[in-house]
């Protein structure tokens, strides 16, 4: 049996919500302050990815100074209107640029998160160094 994942959401008579984490509350909804829903799946493909990247550098034993990621994904037109496509573009420090590329594409290759969504999205990942 797999490991179990589950969420705590709580939401007025609109879309105004609250994700209950252990860490804290995270508030859902329109208003510039609060996470859409887009946001949070962009948000855990980049928690997921980077994680991954992290324990693959530490069975490697390296570390890197940083990393910097942005997402950008397009939505279908017919409904449902899944994603059909996502870029991530990460940037990373200068230096052992070989090492750092082949445990990212090991990270895109673990990343469940990153799986899942390629199930109905057309997936690019993109390094840069800075």
């Amino acid at each position: 049996m797999g490991t179990k994942v589950t969420a705590v959401i709580d939401f007025k008579d609109t879309f105004q919500g609250q994700l209950k984490l252990r860490e804290g509350v995270l508030n859902i909804g329109l208003a510039d302050h609060e996470a859409r829903p887009y946001d949070l799946l962009q948000g855990a493909l980049v928690a997921c990815l980077h994680s991954t990247f992290l324990d693959i550098l530490e069975k490697k034993r390296m570390t890197i100074e940083f990393a910097h990621y942005e997402v950008e994904g397009e939505k279908r037109d017919e409904i449902p209107t899944t994603l059909k496509s996502v870029h991530v573009l990460v940037t990373l420090p200068r230096g052992n640029e070989e090492a750092l590329t082949k445990s990212m594409e090991l990270a895109k290759k673990y990343c469940s998160v990153f799986n899942t969504i390629s199930q109905v999205a057309q997936m690019s990942l993109e390094i840069r160094f800075k």
